[in-house]
């Protein structure tokens, strides 16, 4: 049988030698060293992944990795364009990054794999898993701090092939970034510049009324822990045992101040999970945006859990909130305080309040209606 082959010395394909391929790697280096820039690379850790549709409506970003990248839409952003929408202004700015392969793999990949693993309380050598979204290379979904106009990008895309297996092999990744869009991933990564991303968005917020007699005062952008206190029997102004001597005289608490008999943690929240379902949450984690002592009006964001408002059964509305009657501790100040109702923040093109209205206007109270979306 009469076989033909390419000359494998005109080939650009054909696979070459070590040392040739080794001195393209070299060259790419060099060429990324010189004309790239420093960045920070930040892998995503998706809290609460629903694994059958690998989806998660949480995610953090908790660790930096400074990194030589090269910039190769050099001359700009593509479709570089800001568009009114529904949701506000949106940036469309693309970006196109180029990473050394062999960089990458020796450097930063067991870094990478490491972190997965602890998360995963694995040994750091142990395999990764690919359906938990973990893997040693550059994945879509991660995301890149670019220093020059202060922003941060979102892997869209990660190129294998380009160039096109010169000498028979791949010398870099090509990274299809987009301008990233904030919703409510923690970012916790000790750099002030990437930290400070969910404090600029007008994102989700949850406005709680805080009853008198709380402690100390909150600091701005402090973690705050939230703890259930719907099952306590008195509704409360502080988190104090009601004393005898505050009773009425006939023994009756009727407008007394009460006070709560509690211990923080005792109760546990039912939050619902992605696929649709109730998990236990000992607490909900908060950083605060906006503190008035004297409303007593306190404004957290980048929450740990969230869940649907209920179906109040009496008014028809939803407006049942499991985070209404709860505790507020403050991790730095130690501040404490009860909250007795949760309303979502209004914010700019947010229409949810006054879909409310309407829907107040023309409900009907009748028995026999059927809630038709099912919450419990």
């Amino acid at each position: 049988m009469y076989t033909t082959t390419t000359n494998p010395y005109f080939n650009s394909v054909h696979p070459g030698t070590s040392s040739e391929q080794n001195l393209i790697d070299s060259l790419v280096i060099e060429q990324i060293a010189m004309f790239g820039a420093d960045m920070l690379y930040l892998p995503r850790r998706m809290l609460n992944l629903d694994k059958l549709l690998h989806e998660s409506s949480k995610s953090a970003f908790e660790w930096a990795l400074p990194i030589p990248l090269y910039v190769k839409t050099f001359s700009g952003y593509n479709n570089g364009l800001e568009m009114l929408t529904k949701f506000g202004v949106r940036s469309s700015d693309e970006l196109t990054l180029v990473m050394s392969r062999s960089v990458w793999n020796t450097n930063y990949a067991p870094f990478i794999k490491s972190y997965y693993n602890a998360i995963g309380q694995r040994p750091p050598e142990s395999d990764l898993n690919y359906l938990e979204g973990e893997t040693p290379r550059p994945k879509e979904g991660d995301i890149i701090y670019f220093p020059f106009d202060d922003s941060i990008f979102e892997i869209k895309y990660v190129m294998f092939d380009q160039p096109f297996f010169q000498l028979g092999k791949g010398y870099v990744y090509e990274l299809m970034c987009e301008k990233f869009e904030y919703s409510g991933e923690t970012f916790e990564t000790g750099y002030e510049e990437v930290d400070e991303t969910d404090v600029a968005p007008d994102y989700y917020r949850i406005e709680f009324d805080v009853e008198e007699d709380g402690t100390d005062t909150f600091l701005m952008h402090e973690r705050v822990t939230i703890y259930d206190a719907s099952e306590v029997s008195l509704v409360t102004q502080g988190l104090y045992p009601l004393e005898a001597d505050r009773l009425n005289e006939d023994g009756t608490t009727e407008g007394v101040p009460m006070y709560i008999d509690y211990q923080v943690g005792d109760n546990h929240f039912r939050l619902y999970k992605d696929p649709g379902f109730l998990e236990t949450v000992p607490k909900i984690e908060g950083t605060v945006f906006g503190w008035n002592k004297k409303t007593r009006k306190l404004e957290l964001g980048d929450l740990t859990n969230l869940d649907p408002d209920q179906l109040n059964k009496e008014t028809l509305d939803v407006d049942i909130n499991k985070f209404d009657i709860v505790v507020i501790e403050g991790k730095n100040s130690g501040a404490q305080w009860v909250s007795l109702k949760a309303n979502e923040r209004e914010a700019a093109f947010n229409d949810n309040q006054v879909l409310q209205e309407e829907f107040d206007e023309i409900k009907i109270l009748d028995d026999s209606d059927q809630n038709p979306f099912g919450f419990v």
